[in-house]
């Protein structure tokens, strides 16, 4: 931590042109963190801004909104360094990586998931802590190695990301504790970050959760319960809705124009008591279908080219293995 500060700040100093981007569809964790470490690069001597690839999610307006900020969207790549949040490979930002990586721009990666293969000799700097559950948290430990304090308004981001990336608090570790606190005892508003993050009850929504419930395979594979779903759009959302009404783990995917998405969930317990890693699987069914992919151990999601029923058969086969017990 302390070199990847002594990295940034250095650029900083020099007054570079440093642009902090996120991945496409930007949660709180995505776009909270690019923000607030834009502002404290901005302090330290930096001409930086905060970018997102295509688009946040309707949280993360509600937010933004709530607290006064925007957040630019597919900028220009004009910077001596970009700095990628929460994002673990150049293909989650979608045209800007692939326009970052013809430019050959100077990059560096902050991120909390599962490390990228290949990403490491990639970035002029990598720093991934898959032990942290936000990566809001990596970026106050960044904030705190600056000797930089923050405002309400930036601790209130950071808390935003934090409940959001771990559920409200649901696969929250011991740390998660210790920085919530340091972000209230900064003025962090969680009232406020809470009734931001309500959003109105959604009809078409709802609508899509019994359309998932109702498309619904199960299969039983080692004694888990592995539930798949198809639905057009709050994937993620239907998968973790799987999970709550009794799927030990859950996909929902999508299939459009020739391309796939897909989305999963799983219980803690599974993930103990197998060492189950969805963003290990879904970085591999990446590869076999020509995408991108990643995640956390509990939640994670992918993008690639081909036929939804191929990905299905290719995803049963890969758990087969995966939960197969040890010998």
């Amino acid at each position: 931590m302390k070199e990847l500060a002594g990295f940034l700040a250095d650029a900083a100093r020099h007054g570079q042109r440093i642009l902090v981007l996120c991945h496409h569809n930007a949660d709180p964790d995505a776009t909270g963190s690019s923000l607030v470490l834009a502002d404290v690069l901005g302090q330290l001597g930096a001409r930086a801004q905060a970018g997102v690839s295509e688009g946040i999610n309707a949280i993360s307006q509600n937010i933004l909104k709530a607290f006064g900020r925007e957040i630019a969207i597919n900028p220009p790549l004009n910077a001596d360094l970009a700095v990628l949040v929460d994002t673990s490979s150049l293909e989650h930002l979608g045209k800007l990586g692939g326009e970052l990586k013809q430019r050959k721009l100077k990059f560096a990666i902050i991120d909390h998931h599962r490390p990228a293969e290949g990403r490491e000799q990639l970035a002029s700097f990598y720093f991934v802590r898959e032990d942290f559950a936000a990566e809001a948290e990596l970026i106050l430990q960044l904030v705190k190695e600056f000797g930089v304090k923050l405002t309400p308004e930036q601790a209130s981001l950071l808390l935003a990301g934090i409940i959001s990336d771990t559920g409200h608090f649901r696969f929250a570790k011991g740390h998660t504790f210790e920085a919530v606190d340091a972000l209230l005892k900064a003025g962090a508003d969680y009232g406020r970050v809470l009734e931001a993050m309500q959003l109105p009850d959604d009809i078409s929504k709802r609508i899509a959760m019994v359309k998932a419930a109702g498309r619904s395979e199960l299969r039983r594979i080692h004694g888990h319960l592995v539930v798949f779903s198809e639905l057009g759009s709050f994937e993620a959302d239907a998968a973790s809705m799987l999970v709550r009404i009794g799927a030990d783990v859950a996909f929902v995917g999508s299939e459009e124009k020739g391309g796939v998405r897909l989305c999963g969930r799983a219980r803690q317990e599974i993930l103990r008591a197998t060492r189950l890693h969805l963003g290990e699987i879904m970085e591999e069914l990446s590869k076999e279908f020509g995408g991108s992919g990643g995640g956390h151990a509990g939640a994670a999601s992918m993008q690639g080219k081909g036929r939804l029923d191929e990905l299905r058969k290719y995803l049963f086969k890969t758990l087969e293995q995966k939960l197969k017990p040890k010998e």
